[in-house]
């Protein structure tokens, strides 16, 4: 094995996110002095958290993976954890939907988001509302109206079908840097909307506000109304791991279409705790 440090970003699927990964690898990480694995989970995020939950964290995530897949322990011949500077993981929320079931604990993704709070850690995880599918399901400069910013929780089977209907850029290999500049700059005007504002938050606002678990307290009053608000975790991760130069690169429009129509019939921020609006992970920042 050389040299190089690794990165580990832990994804559900075996197709689209090790193809998103890939693409992000190219646009923005080809020059690093790193590599970056790719490792299917083989089973949703939950379950690898639970495991982990089981022996109380003790055991490293990493020779967790290795132990329960026979593909992963191929990957990671020759390596340790501590050939992994980062750790990243990426998590559908419809899995939350459909796969936690009644009996488990309450706020069990809020768990796992606390669990799952420092790439340098345990890991760092990113929750895609409602789906992988989400990063396609955009146009470029344009927040959406209620109807595209929403899918019901009743139609989560539909949604992969919705997306590739509506996409403008359905082929995740063939995005490049304008593409994904498009992708940051509706990112941050939708997740101006799901905060409740109209004006897009300036990088020093979002950064203070904004984070996986805030978004998924968010999330969670959505859901109580049957209804996901569409966003993806990639813009995020790319955001928090990049800062402010890529926003201010990327991020094009001063508001939204939230005035205009009306998606959210209250403001949002009146729903999350006082306290949250001040947490902020111990992920680094850093410069393009």
């Amino acid at each position: 094995m050389d040299n190089r440090n690794y990165k580990a970003f832990i994804v559900e699927g075996e197709a689209r996110e090790p193809l998103i990964i890939d693409n992000i690898s190219k646009v923005f990480f080809q020059h690093g002095n790193f590599k970056i694995i790719t490792l299917p989970a083989g089973e949703n995020i939950y379950m690898l958290w639970k495991k982990l939950k089981e022996d109380d964290f003790d055991t490293d995530i990493i020779e967790v993976l290795r132990e329960n897949n026979e593909e992963i322990k191929e990957q990671l011949m020759g390596l340790s954890r501590d050939d992994f500077s980062e750790v990243y993981l990426f998590f559908d929320y419809d899995a939350h939907q459909t796969n936690l079931g009644k009996t488990d604990e309450e706020d069990i993704v809020a768990k796992m988001l606390e669990s799952f709070d420092n790439e340098t850690e345990n890991g760092k995880l990113y929750i895609s509302y409602p789906m992988v599918e989400a990063l396609r399901d955009f146009e470029p400069g344009v927040c959406g109206n209620e109807e595209e910013c929403f899918v019901g929780i009743k139609d989560l089977n539909h949604y992969k079908n919705l997306s590739a209907i509506r996409s403008f850029n359905p082929h995740f290999k063939e995005y490049d840097i304008d593409i994904w500049k498009n992708i940051i700059d509706v990112f941050a005007m939708r997740v101006a909307c799901l905060f409740g504002m109209s004006d897009i938050f300036e990088y020093e606002q979002y950064s203070n506000m904004v984070n996986p678990y805030t978004i998924q307290v968010l999330e969670e009053n959505e859901a109580k109304k049957e209804r996901v608000f569409i966003l993806s975790a990639f813009p995020e991760f790319l955001v928090d791991y990049f800062g402010i130069k890529l926003w201010k690169t990327c991020v094009k429009h001063r508001r939204n279409q939230l005035e205009t129509h009306l998606c959210f019939k209250t403001n949002l921020t009146l729903l999350v705790p006082p306290s949250i609006h001040h947490f902020s992970p111990d992920s680094l920042r850093r410069t393009v």
